[in-house]
């Protein structure tokens, strides 16, 4: 009989997290595939973004950026789409219904729907423009207009203020009874300082809103549509916060990512994990049927995951989850209350059993000591399996081996300003040990192995190699040095490598979608171009 390998796991664990993912997911297959609509959670900001720090002090970041950012300018250009009314003018396309407004609303609505860039912003600094991170092209084979005439000050350069684009946009959506498709006009939006690295343009649907065809009020959501006054008293409210967000592109994709750490599962027992959760995802017919199992796996975030698949973002995520790559960003993590990793959670109680501790609990206090050379996240969220003795534990957790109730704490976020001040928006306590995604009553499905492949090992044993790389990085202890001489951790120089983040070799495809807001979840003919490089123009 050959010797326990103390690193592999055995066949029969790994075919047991294979039934536990797959059960997971199945079970979110099949309530998706049950639902009538996208969950009610993906329409709720209120809840999920309470933590979040406001910004200093296009749904319309960019001019709230403006108003915010000193020196920072917002004109309209040339450019602007057609305005109607003119019995000359040829049938459009697209004609776009913004009902009765004056002038300066038409102006306004002109430079928004413009081919290219109807409006600019950027933020003036020692004689460079930098361009907003939210700015955009339109790049559309499809003629829009307008329904209203020209207004008579058509060449006015003045765009209005924040708070007067808001009210024109409110006094739209109102109009159309879509207040929901701003929410998820506004979520996509997020997305847009992160897409300007890609430099992909974004595919949005096709607008269906000829001037004598407005959409009926949509009735898929599970509460209908959103009051009148919810742009203007609710959204507006919560935008400052947003912002704060929306500029911190890796916290918005180790948000998204979130919904592939499963707590409790050791390290070496990611392959089978991620085998079970592929298998189903990749039988997904439609984004839409995507969007509601992953708006139901972490609901806190189910907001952002409406705007991620609308703009591809999904697509990334996807990529790199595949591979157990899942981005860590605990200020993303602590103010949507998700957890990303095994050490956001507290050390257990008690301690110390039989004279060792879980290495887990070894990992949390090296990093809330701050150990030397343990001061930065490890890059794995996987924990490491068994214990250590504690004589053979790393000394600064051994300080600690008889304290209780250890744990991590968000305790503050400030902005360095220009003139050496620190300013602090945010003044709640909050813990970093976040809900888990969301548990489900299983489904009793036949569990399909096909799937299971104890041969692939990659997303373990690099979990593996990354946990105890950076726990044992002085070196293993006597009695760990069996994991040590590991083939998964003992690599040769060449092969010493793993991947990192930005490098996963497949995609995910899927093909598309449904109805309104779920209409959003798929391509389409209109490509607005992102032009958001924020660097020297």
């Amino acid at each position: 009989m050959p010797p326990e390998d103390i690193v592999r796991p055995s066949t029969e664990k790994n075919r047991t997290v294979y039934e536990q993912g797959f059960h997971i997911w199945t079970t979110l297959h099949t309530r998706a595939r049950q639902a009538p609509s996208l969950p009610q959670t993906c329409f709720q900001i209120q809840d999920t973004f309470r933590q979040l720090p406001p910004l200093v002090h296009d749904l319309d970041l960019k001019s709230r950026w403006v108003e915010l950012m000193p020196r920072a300018e917002l004109t309209y250009s040339e450019k602007h789409a057609e305005y109607g009314k003119n019995e000359r003018d040829e049938q459009p396309q697209v004609m776009v219904d913004v009902g009765d407004v004056d002038d300066d609303a038409a102006r306004w609505w002109a430079a928004v729907l413009s081919p290219g860039e109807g409006w600019q912003a950027y933020l003036t600094w020692e004689q460079a423009r930098f361009r907003s991170p939210w700015s955009t092209a339109l790049e559309s084979q499809v003629k829009i207009t307008l329904s209203c005439p020209k207004p008579l000050c058509h060449m006015s350069t003045t765009a209005p203020s924040f708070t007067t684009a808001v009210n024109f946009l409110a006094e739209y959506c109102n109009l159309h009874n879509i207040v929901n498709q701003a929410l998820a006009a506004l979520s996509s939006t997020l997305f847009l300082p992160s897409l300007h690295t890609k430099k992909n343009p974004i595919s949005l649907p096709k607008p269906n809103c000829h001037k004598t065809q407005r959409p009926k009020p949509v009735v898929s959501e599970p509460t209908g549509q959103k009051q009148p006054g919810f742009i203007t008293e609710q959204i507006v409210s919560e935008l400052d916060k947003l912002l704060t967000l929306s500029c911190n592109t890796r916290g918005l994709h180790s948000l998204l990512s979130s919904v592939f750490y499963e707590p409790g599962l050791p390290c070496n027992a990611i392959s089978p994990w991620l085998q079970s959760t592929f298998t189903v995802l990749d039988s997904v017919e439609d984004d839409h049927l995507l969007a509601h199992i992953m708006m139901n796996r972490v609901p806190q975030v189910s907001f952002l995951w409406l705007g991620g698949i609308i703009v591809g973002t999904h697509k990334n995520v996807l990529q790199d989850g595949r591979f157990g790559l899942l981005p860590i960003e605990l200020h993303a993590a602590s103010w949507c209350g998700v957890t990303q990793t095994f050490l956001q959670e507290p050390v257990s109680q008690p301690l110390i059993t039989n004279e060792a501790l879980l290495r887990s609990d070894e990992c949390r206090l090296l990093n809330m000591t701050q150990a030397e050379r343990h001061t930065r996240w490890p890059v794995s969220p996987w924990m490491p399996f068994g214990t250590t003795a504690l004589e053979d534990a790393e000394i600064e957790a051994r300080l600690h081996a008889q304290c209780f109730g250890h744990g991590l704490q968000y305790v503050d976020w400030h902005w360095a300003c220009r003139n050496g001040k620190l300013l602090h928006p945010l003044c709640v306590k909050i813990t970093t040990s976040a809900r888990p995604p969301a548990q489900h009553p299983a489904i009793n499905t036949p569990i399909k192995y096909e799937a299971l492949n104890l041969e692939e090992e990659s997303a373990s044993q690099n979990a593996t190699l990354n946990i105890f790389g950076w726990l044992r990085i002085d070196g293993y202890p006597p009695r760990e040095r069996g994991i040590g001489n590991h083939e998964w951790i003992n690599l040769g120089e060449s092969d010493n490598e793993s991947p990192s983040l930005d490098e996963s070799p497949k995609t995910y495809a899927a093909p598309a979608p449904k109805a309104v807001v779920e209409d959003w979840i798929q391509p389409s003919i209109l490509i607005p171009d992102s032009m958001m490089d924020p660097s020297q123009i």
